[in-house]
């Protein structure tokens, strides 16, 4: 018998049970689908992830990658990411009791960001705004607790194309949805998939990451779908009409067009045939948002009122931190504190940010805007509310990410390992991306930022046996 294998009795004595079980889920999930379809989604999507948390813990990885895009998809009033949270720690138990802590070389950025995390809750005894600071904390969490899912459940190589090939596919699924939303007129403020700015900035990070998958596969059909990709994910930025999210585009083409061959690409060929296609993605949206672009360019060189008033905010921060340069409003007391900063700030054209206040407006009538607006800059919003400290920790943690990305490259260029040099690369790419968006998003607790620090908390284990490189510098 086959080790492992189930015995057929045993296999017998289970079959009826689960296809009992799969026939009731299926009439519950029916039920459920005709009282709220979303929910019905939402439970399907639960189960699955239950199933390979007891399966297979180390899948509920690629659950979280597909779980940070719908950023505004909720379940019975739980929005998909704090699901996706609780998932990530029963995961993370599941796998730590099976196999323990798998980390190298690791203390530095977890303490970092301890001290991060213990910073921000202290600021609970300051805070201007106890709820907002709650928001926060609890924003917070549920990224450490992505970060934590992603360093501990991914073990090998494998582990990672997983994490990839999930990325790829979802980013290009939902690129098809933004440009066919935009082809369709849908706003870009209304879109269900959730913040055109934040998926813009996600999309850049998700492109050096297909280029380094498609480096190392060997179907020639695949590696032309994973280009055909790429197209896709360019286009779909441009489709978004987001100022920011064009112009990292932008810069992350030019880095990745100064970076080596060897680094990201199989061959200068095939580095070539990326601008190739890339372009031609590019250019054929760009040819038929020709007119939405301009306006919205025309607007920044002309309109002080554009960009829901960003100058505006910036100034109502640096109010906020010069009235408290030490410690700050406390995490997430910004938002709360907006208006009245914005009001007591001199030089800001107040009616634009209460242009959603008025009766029958269509500017983001609903939900948390008009309660507060966030600075729409994570250095900023550092500074206001957790003060220099706060923003100096923050800085650390981008920074101790980048070093160990570094020293992830060289490590795998020790061992020859050319599949790691790629991803860690292509992270590298994708940190300094999404770092320069981040003067143009209040992007601190977002977990796409955070799934990065996880990933590379993991590559050290997973960069060959650890004496060929134990006397480098971490």
């Amino acid at each position: 018998m086959i080790r492992g294998a189930v015995p057929k009795s045993v296999a017998d004595e289970l079959r009826m049970p689960l296809l009992a079980g799969a026939v009731l889920a299926a009439g519950a999930f029916g039920v459920l689908s005709a009282y709220d379809a979303k929910l019905a989604v939402g439970a399907f999507g639960a189960l699955i992830a239950l199933v390979a948390i007891v399966v297979r813990p180390k899948l509920v990885a690629c659950v979280l990658v597909m779980s940070i895009y719908p950023t505004t998809f909720s379940v019975g009033g739980l929005s998909v990411q704090r699901l996706g949270a609780a998932i990530a720690v029963i995961a993370v138990a599941a796998q730590l009791l099976r196999e323990g802590v798998h980390l190298r070389n690791a203390r530095l950025t977890l303490w970092i960001v301890a001290a991060y995390a213990l910073y921000a809750l202290m600021s609970l005894a300051w805070t201007v705004s106890i709820p907002g600071t709650f928001t926060g904390l609890g924003s917070l969490s549920i990224s450490f607790a992505y970060m934590v899912a992603f360093a501990v459940l991914v073990r090998d190589g494998q582990d990672l194309r997983n994490i990839l090939w999930t990325l790829v596919v979802w980013s290009v699924l939902l690129g098809l949805w933004w440009i066919g939303s935009y082809l369709k007129g849908v706003s870009r403020e209304f879109n269900p998939a959730g913040d055109s700015n934040f998926f813009a900035a996600l999309q850049a990070i998700a492109l050096p990451l297909v280029l380094a998958l498609a480096a190392h596969v060997r179907r020639r059909a695949v590696k032309i779908g994973l280009y055909a990709g790429v197209a896709v994910i360019a286009a779909s930025v441009v489709s978004t009409l987001s100022r920011g999210g064009i112009a990292v585009l932008l810069i992350t083409a030019i880095m990745i067009a100064l970076i080596p061959h060897r680094y990201l690409f199989a061959s200068g060929g095939q580095k070539f045939g990326f601008f190739m296609v890339t372009a031609a993605g590019f250019i054929l949206l760009a040819a038929v948002a020709a007119s939405d672009l301009g306006s919205r360019v025309q607007e920044t060189l002309n309109d002080p009122n554009v960009a829901n008033g960003r100058q505006d905010l910036a100034l109502a921060a640096l109010h906020g931190f010069h009235d408290h340069p030490i410690l700050g409003l406390g995490i997430g007391a910004f938002p709360p504190s907006s208006y009245q900063l914005l009001r007591t700030t001199p030089g800001v054209f107040l009616a634009v940010h209460q242009s959603c206040l008025t009766p029958g407006s269509t500017i983001r009538s609903t939900g948390t805007y008009c309660t507060g607006i966030a600075a729409h800059n994570a250095y900023l919003e550092s500074l206001v509310e957790l003060g220099i400290p706060g923003l100096v920790l923050f800085l650390g943690i981008v920074g101790i990410t980048a070093v160990s990305l570094v020293n992830a490259v060289r490590r795998a260029l020790l061992v020859n390992d050319r599949f790691l040099v790629s991803v860690a690369t292509a992270m590298l790419v994708g940190l300094i991306a999404f770092s320069l968006d981040s003067f143009s998003l209040s992007s601190e607790t977002n977990r796409t930022f955070w799934m990065i620090v996880g990933i590379t908390l993991a590559l050290p284990a997973l960069i060959g046996p650890a004496r060929l490189w134990a006397g480098a510098k971490t």
